[in-house]
């Protein structure tokens, strides 16, 4: 995905947008999502979590943050 650079707004004008079931939106969507899986790391385990209050879940929240993130 190449990089663009604009001296102002005006240049900004030709940018491409694409219509609703556009073949190539959903290209570029995808493009998108894949480089925010790439980027993004998980912040919580995978998986259902049950909890048997608010406080259990809360804590069990806070463990969670204090872990490394995975990938």
């Amino acid at each position: 995905m190449p990089v663009r650079k604009f001296r102002s707004i005006e240049d900004m004008a030709g940018l491409v947008w694409r219509d609703p079931g556009d073949p190539e939106l959903v290209r570029a969507m995808a493009g998108l999502w894949d480089i925010a899986r790439r980027t993004r790391r998980r912040s919580f385990p995978p998986g259902v979590h049950r909890h048997a209050s608010l406080e259990d879940m809360q804590l069990a929240q806070g463990r969670w943050e204090d872990r490394p993130a995975s990938p």
